[in-house]
Formats: C-alpha cells, structure tokens, sequence
C-alpha cells in the first residue's frame, strides 16, 4: 500500500494503487477541495508536494496547463486528480494557504 501524509493536516491515510492523491483523500473523508470533480479542469485540489514524488505520476502537459491557466506555478503545485500512485511509498504533501 502507499500513504499519505497531510502535513499540515497532522494526518496519514493509504492510498491504493492506481488511485490519485484526490481519490484517497475523499475516500478517507479529508475535506479536499474539487470543484470540477477531479478532471483536471480547475485548480482548486492543487496540492504542494513535499516529498514521495517518486511514488507518483509525473506532471502532464494538461496539468501543467491547468494550473498555468489558472495563475498557479506548475514547478510548485500538483492536481491532485492527476497524481495517481504508482508504487508502494509515502507520499507528503501540504495543502496551500486559502485564497
């Protein structure tokens, strides 16, 4: 199983593999913001990853997009829709400040 680790949350919870950061944390009731459903059409489940990236998907170009379209550095953040786990490991992440 991989993990995740909330970090400013204080919290840790698996995660399947094959599922996204997103998936897991709903599944584990964490109030995690997704306006359009976890389709890589906002921003609002951005996340800062802070360690593990290895354990998950690499950022795609409509990631990218997305979060450029939206005013927000793609080199910082992750949708969290679009890392989906690949391998065993923790993954820790942050979730940024309110708007």
């Amino acid at each position: 199983m991989a993990s995740i680790r909330i970090q400013n949350f204080d919290t840790v919870h698996e995660a399947d593999i094959g599922s996204t950061i997103l998936e897991a944390n709903l599944d584990n009731d964490v109030d995690h913001p997704n306006d359009c459903g976890g389709n890589c059409a906002c921003s609002t489940c951005k996340v800062i990853v802070i360690s593990g990236a290895e354990f998950i998907s690499p950022q795609e170009e409509d990631e990218r997009d997305t979060l450029d379209a939206y005013g927000w550095d793609p080199g910082d953040y992750r949708l969290s829709c679009q890392c989906a786990f690949e391998s065993e490991g923790e993954v820790v992440i942050e979730f940024p400040e309110p708007e």
